[in-house]
């Protein structure tokens, strides 16, 4: 069963996926342009996950009644060369951890375990 009929069923209102456009990003709220104008939009994560999406990302806006939720952006093309299964979390081309599908661990960034830098010299 869709998610949408799930809560439609429960809220009694019509729920709409749409796209849209990010416009600026603070704390845990986003604005974004999308079919009803530019809007204030809570952001959603899985549990366990924080983020902010960055300005002029292509944002994916569910929607029931006067409730509107970013709950991602749209990753148009694989850029970043990822296999199937693989995980890559970054927040620049410069500092990322990328889960790789033959079991290593990618870290690119400056690392801190409990505070202290590590490899540094």
């Amino acid at each position: 069963m869709r998610l949408s009929s799930k809560i439609n069923r429960r809220s009694g209102k019509e729920t709409l996926c749409s796209a849209g456009m990010i416009r600026s990003s603070a704390d845990r709220r986003v604005a974004a342009r999308a079919v009803n104008g530019t809007r204030q939009l809570t952001v959603v994560a899985p549990s366990g996950m924080a983020y902010i999406p960055r300005a002029n990302e292509n944002a994916v806006i569910l929607a029931n009644g006067n409730e509107q939720l970013c709950i991602g952006v749209k990753m148009l093309t694989n850029d970043r060369e990822l296999k199937p299964g693989e995980v890559l979390l970054y927040s620049s081309d410069t500092s990322y951890i990328h889960l790789t599908a033959d079991g290593k661990i990618k870290l690119c960034g400056e690392v801190y375990i409990n505070g202290v830098r590590q490899g540094a010299e």
